[in-house]
Parts: C-alpha cells; structure tokens; sequence
C-alpha cells in the first residue's frame, strides 16, 4: 500500500534535515584540521576513527539490541563486503579531502569534494537499480555548477604545484565519497545506521593502524582536543545523520543535499580565513540550495 503524499514529504523533509545537518557537522572539519600541528593527513584521520569508534562502542554496547545487529555473523557474505568498501571509501575520502585541506583553500577543495553527487547519479542506475529522472539530472548540473560558481574555477589555472596536488586530492575525495553514498545506501534497511558508522570507523582505524600511529613526539596532548572534536562532531553525528537520512531519501537526494557542506564551508572561509566570498560566489550558492529542493521536491 502506498504512503500517502503528506507523508511521503514528511519523511523526504526528515532525509533532507537529516542530511543538512551532517553536512554542517562535515563542513566544520577544516577549522580543526587546520588546528592540528605536525601531523599528518593520514595520522589525522586514523585517531579521528579511533577516537569516534570509542562513543559508538559504549553507545553500542549498551543497546542490547543494537549489539545484536552489530553482530557480522548473522550478515551475509556481500553485506560485509558492500560494509568493508563502506570503510575503505570513509578511509580515502577523508585523507584525501584533509590532504587537500591543507594544500590548497577550504572553498576550493570543498568544490572538488562535492563532485560526488556526479558519480553517484552516473552509477546509482547501475549499482542501486535507482532510475534517473530528467528531474535529477538538472538538480545534479544545477548543484555543480553551482558549487563552481563558489570557488571562481577559473582562478585554478593560475594555482601553484601545491595547489594542484590538493586539486587533484579533492577530486580523488570526492570519487571516494561517492562509494560512501553508494554503499550505505545499498545496506539501508538492511543493517543500522549506527551499526554502518561504528564498523566504518574500526576498518579506516585498522587501515590505517601502520601509518597512523608513526607521529612526531610533543604534539599529541595539544592535538588532542581538536582530534577528539574530529572524531566526534566530525565524524560520528555526520555519518550517523547521513545513514539514518538514506532511510528516507535515495542516494541521489541524499548526495545533492549534502552540497549544503560547501556552501557552509565557502562561510566557514569567509568568517575565520577571510576568503572573500564574490557576487559570483553567492549566486552559485544559491544554485546549490535550489538544486536541493529540485532533488528533493520535484522528482
């Protein structure tokens, strides 16, 4: 029996406020990032998986019936697989995109992060069975173009060697980000979205374990606080949010909206870096809140 169409919006309006909110929790990330001293973007990202696991854990653990689904025994063999490249994409999207963080500006890597949703619509058709609506294609080159306008693209011709290498990052960052849409999406319904988290979080820490504890003496207690708030506010709320929205929106909903990070980023810039946002910048952000409720609203 189908919902009726109030209560279709009701819980699309949940996804997407859901959704929103992980990306603003995402689009604080740089701030802390930049705070860390000496270490690098893979060490970074190891402790902000190991750090976050630790909450999920006890949270975990005292659900009894959470702790149940967390149980890998009674998945089957492709669940655990479509989880394992869950954490792999976690794993690379996050060092690719703090790599790019600390190369190049915030605006521009936030850019080149969200062009997930491109390959999300490029392979939800093949991978999720999800059809492609004109409707999504025109929120999807609306959201790009958008997120361009942001950052001025025509200014990258003119980065130096580091910018570039964070260029390139950042795009990588947001191939990556696209396995993490694809594959929570495909185990929606299937294992929680608390459960999604918390394995993600254990396998980037596990990954990562023969880099990321190789860091130099004299900085862990003063990163630390930053890199509890990454595993944190950065990292356990976001993805949870981002997991428990695909109960309710599709993969493609759910990869545009979180183009609301880099309009939060582009603000986040302005605020604290003084990275000025132009005419040009506030139109493509605009475009990008347009190409939300096209996504969400006119499918």
């Amino acid at each position: 029996m189908q919902e009726p169409i109030a209560v279709q919006k009701t819980s699309r309006l949940k996804g997407v406020l859901f959704t929103m909110l992980g990306a603003f929790c995402f689009a604080l990330a740089p701030v802390w990032v930049r705070s860390i001293e000496a270490y690098s973007p893979i060490s970074i990202v190891f402790f902000r998986a190991l750090i976050g696991s630790v909450p999920l854990f006890i949270w975990v653990s005292r659900s009894p019936g959470i702790r149940k689904q967390a149980d890998p025994r009674q998945w089957g063999w492709h669940h655990c697989l479509v989880l394992f490249g869950i954490g792999l994409s976690m794993c690379s999207t996050a060092s690719f995109y703090y790599y790019a963080i600390l190369k190049t500006t915030v605006a521009k890597a936030v850019l080149l992060h969200y062009t997930a949703p491109i390959y999300v619509a490029l392979l939800s058709p093949l991978l999720l069975k999800e059809k492609n609506t004109l409707m999504t294609w025109i929120a999807v080159s609306i959201g790009f173009i958008g997120t361009a306008l942001i950052t001025e693209p025509a200014v990258l011709l003119e980065s130096s060697r580091d910018e570039i290498i964070g260029i390139i990052s950042a795009l990588l960052s947001g191939l990556c980000l696209s396995g993490v849409f694809l594959f929570g999406k495909f185990l929606s319904g299937h294992i929680p979205s608390l459960v999604r988290t918390i394995w993600g979080c254990m396998i980037v820490a596990i990954l990562l374990l023969p880099w990321g504890i190789i860091i130099p003496s004299g900085y862990f207690w003063t990163n630390l606080p930053f890199l509890v708030i990454l595993g944190t506010i950065s990292l356990v709320l976001p993805y949870t949010l981002f997991f428990k929205a695909q109960n309710y929106i599709s993969a493609q909903a759910a990869s545009i909206t979180a183009l609301f990070e880099p309009v939060c980023g582009v603000a986040i810039g302005f605020l604290i870096y003084g990275e000025h946002l132009s005419l040009i910048g506030g139109i493509g952000a605009a475009a990008v809140m347009a190409s939300i409720y096209i996504s969400v609203y006119r499918r």
